[in-house]
C-alpha cells in the first residue's frame, strides 16, 4: 500500500503544503511522531526508519540543535540533549551510563502501546549515529561501535551494516548503543562554547515560559514564537500558514481577542529579554542581537517603553543590585 504523505499530514493536523515546501516549524515533534505511526508495515519492512534516521539534521531541533553544534565535545552535547526532553520529546526514553571504559545508552520501551517500537529504535539509533559521525568524522568507520538489538534480524539486515560499522547483535535482552569513553572527549570541529552556552540558556528560558497546559490560538502562537530557532520572528503571513489560516482570518481572530500579531511578538520578545537580563550574564548588546534587534538602541527603547525602566536597571537594579 503506498504512503499518501499529504493525507497523513492532514490527519495529524499539519499544513501539508507548508511541510512539503520545507517549512521546518510547520510540523511539531508530536505531529512528526504521530506521522510515523501511520507508516504502513510494507514501507517499514524496507528499512524506512533506518533510512529516515540517517537523514537527520541536528538543526531540525531548533535552538537545542544550535547549542549542540557549538558544544565542545560529545559529552557536553549529550548533556544538553539528554536533559531537555521538553524541547526534544521522543516516544523512547534512554538511560546513559559509563561502564568499563565504554559509554552506553540503553533504550527503553515506548511509553505508548501500539507504536512501532522497532521502527522508533531504528530511527533513534540511525539519527544518533549520523549525528556522531557529522561531528566526529574520524570515528565513522570505527569497529569499536557496538549495537545490541532486542528484536530479531529483519529482512533488510544488510542495511544495518551499511549504516553502522562494528558489531551488531540481534535478539538481545535489550537495545543499546555503546562506544569507547575516549570518544566522549574528542573535540568537535568549530566548537564555540560561548554560542553553545547562549543557545542552551535560551532553551532553559523557553522551557520556563512554555505552558503546555494552555490552549487557544494566542497561546499556540506564543509557543511557536518561543520555539523559533532564528533571530528573526516569522512574519504574520508565515505564522498564519503555520496555524492553517489565511492572513486575513488570522488577523481577525487575533483582533477578536483584542490583540494583533505585532503585540504578541513584542510580548514574547520582552518576556525573553527580561529573563535574559535577570537570569543570565549575557551582555546587553548580545541580548538585543539574539532577540532580532540589529541596533541595540532600538532594543533599549522598546524595553524602556514596555516595562517603564531601562534594560540596564533590570540587569543591575536601580540601586546597583540585580533585580532577581
Amino acid at each position: 500500500m503506498p504512503f499518501d504523505l499529504p493525507t497523513a499530514l492532514a490527519r495529524v493536523g499539519s499544513d501539508a503544503r507548508a511541510v512539503l515546501a520545507g517549512d521546518e516549524l510547520a510540523l511539531s515533534f508530536q505531529q512528526y511522531y504521530q506521522l510515523l505511526e501511520q507508516v504502513p508495515e510494507s514501507v517499514a519492512e524496507r528499512g524506512f526508519y533506518l533510512r529516515l534516521g540517517a537523514l537527520y539534521d541536528i538543526t531540525d531541533i531548533g535552538l537545542l540543535g544550535y547549542a549542540c553544534l557549538s558544544a565542545e565535545n560529545l559529552r557536553k552535547s549529550w548533556d544538553l540533549t539528554f536533559g531537555s526532553t521538553a524541547l526534544l520529546p521522543h516516544p523512547l526514553n534512554g538511560t546513559r551510563r559509563v561502564c568499563g571504559g565504554r559509554v552506553e545508552v540503553l533504550l527503553h520501551a515506548p511509553l505508548h502501546p501500539g507504536v512501532n517500537a522497532r521502527g522508533l529504535q531504528e530511527e533513534w539509533l540511525a539519527s544518533t549515529w549520523h549525528w556522531i559521525c557529522q561531528r566526529l568524522p574520524e570515528v565513522s568507520d570505527s569497529q569499536e561501535l557496538r549495537l545490541e538489538l532486542d528484536y530479531p534480524a529483519p529482512a533488510y539486515k544488510a542495511l544495518y551494516s551499511e549504516i553502522f560499522p562494528g558489531r551488531i547483535e540481534f535478539s538481545r535482552p535489550g537495545t543499546r548503543l555503546s562506544f569507547p569513553e575516549t570518544w566522549y572527549e574528542l573535540p568537535f570541529p568549530a566548537a564555540n562554547p560561548s554560542t553553545s552556552r547562549l543557545c542552551h540558556e535560551q532553551c532553559l528560558l523557553v522551557m520556563a515560559q512554555l505552558d503546555n497546559n494552555k490552549s487557544g490560538l494566542i497561546d499556540d502562537v506564543r509557543r511557536m514564537l518561543l520555539m523559533n530557532p532564528q533571530r528573526e520572528f516569522p512574519s504574520l503571513e508565515v505564522m498564519a500558514e503555520r496555524v492553517r489560516m489565511t492572513p486575513i482570518t488570522f488577523y481577525r481572530h487575533l483582533a477578536k481577542a483584542g490583540v494583533n500579531y505585532r503585540m504578541v511578538v513584542l510580548e514574547v520578545r520582552m518576556g525573553l529579554a527580561r529573563e535574559y537580563l535577570e537570569k543570565t550574564r549575557i551582555p546587553l548588546q548580545e541580548v538585543a542581537y539574539t532577540l532580532g534587534y540589529d541596533y541595540p538602541a532600538n532594543f533599549y527603547r522598546a524595553f524602556k517603553k514596555w516595562f517603564g525602566f531601562t534594560a540596564q536597571e533590570c540587569r543591575f537594579g536601580r540601586d546597583g543590585v540585580n533585580c532577581q
